[in-house]
């Protein structure tokens, strides 16, 4: 069981794995995925998480086109009392939005931008050339791939496909609380080659945490009592 365990660490990355920030503020963060993954919660437990660890977050969607998700982050960040960019009336395209929310941030002094993207039942050409110009245009540190723990082997197949064509550098995996048992965190990982940042655990704003490797693996195997016996064992 053991060494089951350390090969499975070993997979999933031998440690957590932190949030780069760029050496010129603001740091601008990408958050992608497919719709109905959970990206718009996970932007705002995000933001939540890095202004609790000394960060000044600034949020923004880019969604041009279903208004509520705009309106969902806009609520959600009201609720968290962070700043959300809400961008003006001309301001018509997700790269206009994405800009001047980072022109924002600049002014503000905001260290962080996270910019919540639009999301599609499936992958297409359209959404990726729009991904691709705001990675091109915003120069962003990392770009976060948000996946759906429950969904299995689509989450997997997904984000290889977002990684082949924007380079993803990290991924929230939510609906972590649920029956999955992070065998999708593990091909994930092994398929992309990019770390896990983040693991949503809940509903709640507070319901996001740094992805633990260790903490994963005992829970593939499905057995935190043994391994603490194998411990003492040791």
């Amino acid at each position: 069981i053991k060494i089951v365990k350390d090969e499975l660490v070993a997979v999933l990355g031998t440690h957590a794995s932190r949030l780069r920030t760029a050496n010129q503020p603001p740091t601008v963060v990408i958050v992608v995925g497919l719709q109905g993954s959970g990206k718009t919660t996970s932007t705002a437990k995000l933001a939540r998480y890095l202004s609790k660890n000394g960060h000044r977050p600034m949020m923004v969607s880019v969604d041009v086109y279903r208004p509520a998700a705009r309106q969902q982050l806009a609520v959600l960040a009201k609720d968290l009392s962070l700043p959300n960019y809400d961008g003006l009336p001309e301001e018509t395209t997700p790269l206009q939005l994405a800009r001047s929310a980072r022109r924002e941030a600049e002014i503000n002094g905001r260290d962080i931008v996270l910019v919540d993207t639009a999301g599609r039942l499936h992958i297409d050409e359209g959404l990726m050339a729009e991904l691709s110009e705001l990675k091109e245009n915003l120069n962003p540190t990392e770009i976060l791939f948000v996946a759906d723990a429950m969904t299995g082997q689509d989450a997997v197949k997904s984000a290889n496909e977002f990684h082949k064509k924007l380079g993803i550098t990290g991924v929230i995996l939510t609906k972590m609380d649920g029956d999955a048992r992070g065998g999708a965190a593990l091909s994930i990982r092994h398929i992309t080659g990019q770390p896990l940042k983040f693991v949503g655990t809940g509903e709640k704003s507070d319901a996001l945490e740094p992805f633990h490797p260790d903490r994963a693996a005992s829970r593939i195997l499905g057995m935190g009592d043994v391994l603490s016996f194998i411990e003492k064992v040791e």
